[in-house]
């Protein structure tokens, strides 16, 4: 049978993959992450919370070595640092699975020296919803986030709760640093479980810091000596202006950058 496909008729079976529920209804999850000279830092609890996500979506979890498959994809792509991105989908009767995997290139390291600028999204995010805390193909409101972000001509869209509470950004964990103190919102208020957000509370009482979770607002925010994003991809990412204001002295902070050399230490290193 043919189907019409953006210019020309093609037959259905050529297409059969996009015609599964998870493609036709955004039924799935994905998680991205990078490789670092050929490895793949923190790759356990990505898929930890993958087919957990998977789980609370009624998918059956995925068994592969991906490991194994993502070496395999990198050495025949001739690929050390990378972008990868792992889809997991319903299909009819089993799970299915996409991995992508593509050169990283998006953040040189005049990028971290500049810092971000943001807006405040117009969207808010449903943090009470089962499935606030699921990387699921339905992203559009994340990614709509994003867009007005594009569209204004900055880099990330900060996302308010219906509450009022900031809870992160479009696609990155927002921290804040005040005085030696530095704040996030917690999971459990809406923002999202990032593996990148929870390695750096985990090491912060090694570098002599202490991270605090708590409810957060943009006059917080406003108020804060520096601020930061944090993601797979983003690594810690220096905020430096929102709307119209700067954060701090609006140029990447001390402790920012300490928390930056400190994780590109970690996935780096010989052994994670």
């Amino acid at each position: 049978m043919k189907i019409f496909c953006n210019t020309t008729f093609v037959e259905k079976e050529s297409l059969a993959e996009l015609f599964e529920p998870g493609f036709l209804f955004g039924w799935g999850a994905f998680e991205t992450l990078r490789a670092y000279h050929g490895k793949i830092p923190f790759l356990a609890l990505h898929i930890r919370r993958l087919n957990d996500s998977l789980t609370v979506l009624g998918i059956d979890a995925v068994a592969l070595d991906f490991e194994g498959v993502l070496k395999e994809l990198l050495k025949v792509n001739a690929l050390e640092e990378a972008y990868i991105r792992i889809t997991a989908y319903k299909k009819r009767n089993s799970t299915g699975v996409l991995i992508y995997t593509d050169t990283f290139g998006y953040y040189p390291q005049s990028v971290y020296a500049k810092g971000f600028t943001a807006i405040v999204s117009p969207y808010r995010k449903a943090t009470q919803s089962p499935f606030a805390q699921i990387k699921s193909l339905s992203f559009l409101e994340h990614r709509m986030s994003w867009h007005e972000a594009q569209k204004a001509g900055r880099d990330e869209a900060l996302v308010l709760s219906q509450q009022n509470h900031l809870i992160g950004g479009s696609r990155s964990n927002l921290f804040l640093v005040k005085g030696k103190q530095i704040f996030t919102a917690s999971d459990k208020s809406g923002a999202f479980a990032g593996i990148t957000k929870h390695v750096l509370i985990r090491d912060a009482s090694s570098l002599r810091l202490k991270v605090r979770q708590a409810d957060i607002t943009l006059e917080d925010l406003y108020d804060s000596d520096e601020a930061f994003l944090t993601s797979a991809l983003l690594e810690v990412m220096p905020l430096v202006e929102c709307g119209s204001k700067k954060i701090g002295i609006g140029a990447p902070g001390k402790i920012t950058s300490k928390l930056l050399a400190h994780y590109r230490e970690l996935v780096t290193a010989d052994s994670l």
